[in-house]
């Protein structure tokens, strides 16, 4: 069922309701409203998420699973229609760009991680992500400085491969370790019982039916702190370039994620989302804009950031209260959360400021998909007297050349972008300004 603009609009003010419900409390109401939207829409899956986490929240968690096996169900029929129609109109699954195929399969992943609030769960989901992506059999997630009596590594095995953490693959992953930590790179092995580097832990290779391996350092903030390794144990093919890019760029991901749990479980009163919208914070904006420069500049591909601002933000708190300031930034961050493709970054920068990371895509499309927002912000976000709000943004693309520290190229981003939102600020408002305005 094809959603109408007017309906659109109909759906994001129950949903942002129902949000606010939540953020206090009143849960009958949330659940309510929720319902009322996914009766009418039933594969509206912002709905269905919303509504699982609501069960969550008030202890009804085989509820919410039941809503998850749903969404699953409700994805994999629109992914089949999707495909379906790729075949009718000539531009099958076949013939697709192999490299977008490989972004969005990393997105995907990517979002499964970021979802994970903790650990074990980060743990559990990146290795068996990882092992069904790579086609592998066994995948084992090691963690370096660890403290006494807290496990160091965590593993997934498909069924009928047998667990390698028991104690005799120490010597095999320890020279794996020191083969990554020499330059930092992945190694990737096609026939690991017979390769020479590995002669000395052919008996442990054949043991475990390792057939193929490779080998990836977890890297966060210039420091190593674990290894990914992937087994292939009923076959020896070799990896593919994209298979040794997918798991490349999810590493770097784990270590942040894994990094995050870490922290937050040593301090608390440090999350990574903000309460008011349900975004990332400044902190972890940060942090993954450093990782998603760094799997740009590897991978060689465009990425771009966009600032965004509502316009006479003060006037519209001054004049209608607080409250009223908060439901158009929450709004705002409902709008972004479910109007961008996956893998892009959204996250509350300062005040009404909104920043939002867009990987692979290059400065012209990074235009168009702000101006979308800005124009679907217009139509949908009113002040209490009705009239719409205005929303300034400034979009600029990476410049990342081999000599340049990312550590500046991060830098020099954040300033381009906020000159240009500051440029669409001064000249027109409710604009977007890009490198050519």
């Amino acid at each position: 069922m094809m959603i109408t603009p007017a309906e659109e609009d109909q759906i994001v003010d129950t949903m942002v309701e129902a949000e606010l419900y939540v953020k206090y409390e009143c849960y009958p109401r949330a659940l309510e409203l929720l319902e009322k939207v996914i009766n009418r829409y039933p594969r509206y899956l912002p709905a269905k998420e919303a509504l699982a986490g609501v069960f969550r929240q008030t202890g009804k968690s085989e509820r919410a699973d039941e809503i998850v096996r749903e969404i699953a169900l409700v994805s994999s029929q629109m992914a089949e229609e999707g495909g379906r129609k790729d075949v009718e109109g000539g531009s099958g699954t076949a013939n697709a760009d192999p490299r977008r195929q490989l972004i969005e399969k990393i997105d995907a992943i990517i979002k499964d991680i970021y979802d994970s609030n903790y650990l074990a769960q980060i743990l559990t989901i990146s290795t068996s992500k990882l092992v069904q992506s790579l086609a592998a059999d066994r995948c084992v997630i090691i963690r370096l400085g660890q403290d006494q009596g807290q496990a160091s590594s965590h593993e997934y095995c498909k069924e009928g491969i047998p667990s390698s953490l028991d104690g005799k693959s120490a010597r095999l992953n320890f020279l794996l370790l020191k083969k990554v930590s020499r330059s930092l790179d992945p190694v990737a092995i096609a026939d690991a019982i017979n390769d020479s580097t590995l002669a000395g832990c052919k008996r442990i290779l054949e043991y475990f039916k390792i057939q193929a391996l490779m080998a990836c350092p977890m890297i966060y903030k210039s420091q190593l702190i674990g290894l990914i390794l992937i087994h292939r144990c009923t076959s020896r093919s070799g990896w593919s370039d994209q298979e040794r890019t997918l798991l490349t760029t999810v590493a770097g991901h784990i270590a942040v994620a894994i990094s995050n749990a870490q922290q937050m479980s040593v301090d608390q009163t440090t999350p990574i989302i903000d309460k008011l919208t349900g975004l990332y914070n400044r902190r972890f904006f940060g942090e993954r804009l450093s990782a998603e420069l760094t799997n740009a500049q590897q991978q060689n591909y465009p990425l771009c950031l966009a600032f965004l601002s509502v316009e006479h933000f003060e006037k519209i708190s001054d004049t209608y209260g607080h409250t009223a300031g908060d439901k158009v930034l929450h709004t705002l961050g409902f709008l972004l959360r479910t109007n961008l493709r996956k893998g892009s970054v959204v996250a509350r920068f300062r005040g009404e400021e909104f920043v939002v990371i867009l990987p692979n895509t290059r400065l012209e499309m990074a235009h168009q998909i702000m101006d979308h927002i800005r124009r679907l912000a217009e139509r949908t976000i009113t002040t209490d007297s009705g009239n719409p709000i205005a929303v300034s943004i400034g979009v600029r693309e990476a410049s990342l050349p081999d000599q340049q520290t990312l550590g500046v190229a991060q830098k020099e981003l954040i300033q381009k972008a906020h000159e240009s939102l500051y440029h669409a600020k001064r000249s027109s408002q409710n604009s977007v300004c890009s490198n050519s305005c």
